[in-house]
């Protein structure tokens, strides 16, 4: 696990986080010929622009390697999640899954499903998140490094406020939905390296990010509470975009921004021409990589302990 600071981005690499994905496979239709998997990948959403992209490189890779893939689409509602992987696994509709979600204990009956009915899983998070404790056969976990992540957005952001606002100014700090995994270390994390890089700036207000156009209405919102304010710190990739729209929308200028996300043109763009001071990267090409050949591991003995 490392991160390193590169032109302005900064490239935080993930632990295994994920699965495999994407087909003509129908969920909820039978599983195939035993002698071709099928592989089920469920994102939070398919509506944020990097897990889309990941389907379709989960999809790709899938393919060339021999698996059907189906693609589960909760749509930011862990409760339908769980409820969907677990009728994939009665119906024998997936033979292994990659779970990436936003609340790791609203699926600890389907980790549990899984181990019974000998489908390996690769699921975002610690055992402890899914009601475990230590390794366990079926399953692998792993988890971002959230609280690298917020030293990053922090740190980043106190310096680019020290740069381009003379260390002052008001601040808003976005932060996920309560029960999203790893939120206390990274909102702990920002915070702390917000106030020990640039100690006059304040923060005015914290917004909880969901989909976009929810996201810039809570921002505009708090924008016009707050009229001064000059740095947005601590957004994912729809929170970002929402924070750059609303200041557009309002006519006001943003110096400073720092995100964690990455794979959208929209992102891509804001760093190319500084609207963005810097992002915690996350690597999906490289989760992708590792949590396949993990699936591929467990796939080849079911009951093998996870990492």
């Amino acid at each position: 696990m490392k991160s390193f600071l590169s032109k302005g981005r900064t490239l935080a690499v993930l632990a295994a986080a994920g699965a495999v994905v994407a087909s003509s496979v129908v969920a909820g239709s039978p599983a195939l010929a035993e002698d071709k998997k099928t592989i089920g990948f469920s994102p939070i959403a398919m509506a944020i622009p990097p897990l889309a992209g990941l389907a379709k490189g989960v999809e790709a890779v899938g393919g060339a390697k021999g698996y059907n893939t189906v693609i589960l689409d909760p749509n930011f509602d862990p409760v339908k999640q769980a409820e969907q992987l677990t009728q994939a696994i009665n119906a024998g509709t997936i033979n292994a899954g990659w779970v990436i979600t936003a609340a790791p204990p609203a699926l600890a009956s389907v980790a549990k499903l899984a181990q019974e009915k000998q489908v390996p899983m690769v699921l975002n998070g610690t055992p402890k998140d899914y009601g475990f404790s230590g390794p366990q056969a079926s399953l692998s976990f792993g988890t971002i490094p959230y609280a690298k992540v917020g030293t990053i957005m922090g740190l980043a952001g106190g310096q680019c406020i020290n740069k381009k606002a003379g260390g002052k100014g008001d601040v808003i700090v976005l932060t996920s939905t309560p029960g999203t995994a790893g939120k206390a270390e990274q909102d702990g994390a920002v915070l702390k390296w917000l106030k020990k890089t640039a100690p006059g700036a304040k923060v005015v207000q914290t917004v909880v990010q969901t989909d976009l156009p929810k996201s810039q209405k809570a921002i505009s919102a708090a924008l016009q509470r707050n009229p001064n304010v000059i740095a947005v710190i601590g957004g994912n990739n729809e929170g970002t975009t929402a924070a750059l729209n609303a200041f557009k929308a309002a006519g006001k200028k943003l110096p400073c921004v720092t995100m964690n996300g990455g794979g959208d043109p929209v992102i891509d763009k804001g760093l190319a021409s500084g609207a963005i001071y810097t992002n915690a990267e996350l690597q999906f090409e490289a989760d992708m990589m590792q949590s396949f050949a993990e699936l591929e591991r467990l796939l080849a003995n079911p009951t093998a302990t996870g990492k």
